[in-house]
């Protein structure tokens, strides 16, 4: 259709639903039109791996978003930087930091982080999901920023300052609402007291900058009385500046930082919520994950992450909870640099690639009954895991998340944990009838339950002493 291409067609909230039925009509491979703009849709994980991974030189950039990067202050996040020298650095700041080697270094945190974790749903288990989000950022603020959320008030300043700036920015990067506000510029300008008026430009770039700002101010103020621990922002600024060569450096950390926030926060916590719904609505899955942590670990003592390796199930829940219901279920887009051939495709320059993850997630040849939860998927006869793990949930190519390995274990622990203290169980009603929990989900370039009932229930009384 002329100027809008084949957005009619799209679901406007939740476009990966529309992608995966254009693959059953077109094939792995599917050309579209947003508002003028050529779009490539990868619905399976070898198109994908082929092209972002294989051909990653000219499948790491990102497309030119002037109407969006300088209006609303994004010129030094590293997720919509060009694939340019200054993203280059962005990328080798955030490898040193953040490589699987590094992130064993916030493990202490980490378990730190899960106890207040238990101990906060032990003390208010209605505020389970309140419980979890402030645990995400309360794991993330640690790592990046050595910022300590475990004695601070609810309204945190610098946590909501965070949060602020997530709300907009999980919507004006879904693919449909960055092409509308590229065409057409003029919806910066919507007062933020009118229906759109999130989208406001002005605003936005308010709370765009302050979550780059702020936590980044307060940790150079603690850098300076020497108070600052060890974290993402101190081992950056410890690397030689000589190396990049660059005059603005501390613009590449700071970017580093807002951006390591911003993406591990929403992930992080949006992985767990995921996991509780799962829970609630799949007991036997629990009470055997149960059963298999009271046989190796005990009820005396939390697991760790030292336990891992004794978990298979565990494990398993894990990995089924990423490809189950993948937060972001069209990962980060790609834009190609020079034009392509993919078997037989012809593929522009500047093309948008979309890797299709929810598509990828629920491929009946792999996953069998993809839309149920069955964490023995990734499990062998023997009830050993088989070498399958759905790392695309992750990104692809030099476009792959960093902070993947410190995100594993965070989750990985909060999940263990939650599991070995806490029974996680339908609400009922008036009646005594069971409540099937219908949640509604969030859209954007996120998705994830918001808050729904369920019922937690301590079950280790000795370890919650």
């Amino acid at each position: 259709m002329p100027i809008i291409g084949n957005l009619h067609q799209m679901d406007a909230e939740r476009a990966w639903l529309t992608y995966t039925d254009w693959k059953e009509k077109y094939g792995d491979v599917v050309y579209c039109s947003i508002l003028g703009q050529d779009a490539i849709i990868l619905n399976t994980e070898k198109a994908a791996e082929d092209l972002l991974n294989h051909r990653s030189s000219n499948y790491s950039d990102r497309l030119d978003l002037p109407a969006i990067i300088g209006p609303y202050g994004l010129t030094i996040d590293t997720i919509v930087l060009n694939h340019t020298d200054t993203w280059r650095a962005h990328r080798r700041v955030f490898h040193q930091t953040l490589r699987s080697e590094a992130a064993t270094a916030y493990r202490p945190m980490q378990l730190r982080r899960t106890a207040e974790l238990v101990e906060r749903i032990t003390n208010s288990p209605e505020a389970w999901w309140d419980h979890i989000r402030r645990f995400s950022a309360s794991v993330i603020l640690s790592a990046i920023y050595d910022h300590d959320l475990s004695d601070s008030t609810e309204d945190d300043s610098t946590l909501q300052t965070v949060l602020t700036a997530l709300e907009l920015l999980v919507r004006i990067f879904s693919p449909s609402t960055a092409m509308l506000i590229t065409k057409m510029p003029i919806v910066r300008s919507i007062p933020t007291w009118l229906p759109g008026g999130w989208v406001n430009a002005k605003q936005g770039q308010k709370v765009v900058g302050d979550m780059f700002d702020v936590p980044y101010n307060l940790f150079r103020a603690k850098l300076e009385t020497g108070e600052a621990g060890k974290c993402v922002a101190s081992d950056a600024l410890a690397m030689s500046r000589d190396t990049y060569k660059m005059d603005n450096f501390d613009d590449v950390v700071k970017g580093v930082c807002g951006t390591a926030y911003a993406a591990g926060e929403e992930t992080t916590g949006a992985t767990l919520i995921i996991f509780i719904l799962a829970m609630v609505l799949h007991p036997e899955v629990q009470a055997r994950a149960q059963s298999e942590i009271d046989e190796v670990v005990g009820t005396d003592r939390l697991p760790d992450l030292d336990d891992k390796g004794s978990l298979p199930y565990v494990e398993a829940i894990y990995r089924e909870t990423l490809r189950w219901k993948p937060v972001v279920p069209t990962a980060i887009q790609h834009a190609t640099t020079e034009e392509d051939v993919y078997n037989g495709y012809y593929i522009p320059k500047k093309a948008l690639v979309i890797p299709n993850v929810w598509a990828m997630t629920q491929n009946p040849d792999k996953y069998p009954s993809p839309a149920s939860f069955n964490p023995s998927r990734f499990l062998d006869a023997e009830g050993n895991l088989s070498g399958d793990e759905p790392s695309y949930v992750f990104g692809f190519g030099r476009r792959i998340c960093p902070g993947r390995h410190l995100a594993k274990d965070s989750v990985w622990l909060a999940m263990v944990r939650i599991l070995s203290m806490f029974r996680i169980e339908k609400t009922t009603d008036a009646a005594g009838r069971m409540v099937e929990p219908n949640p509604e989900w969030t859209t954007g370039i996120t998705s994830y339950p918001k808050a729904f009932p369920c019922k937690v229930v301590p079950r280790c009384e000795e370890v919650l002493k």
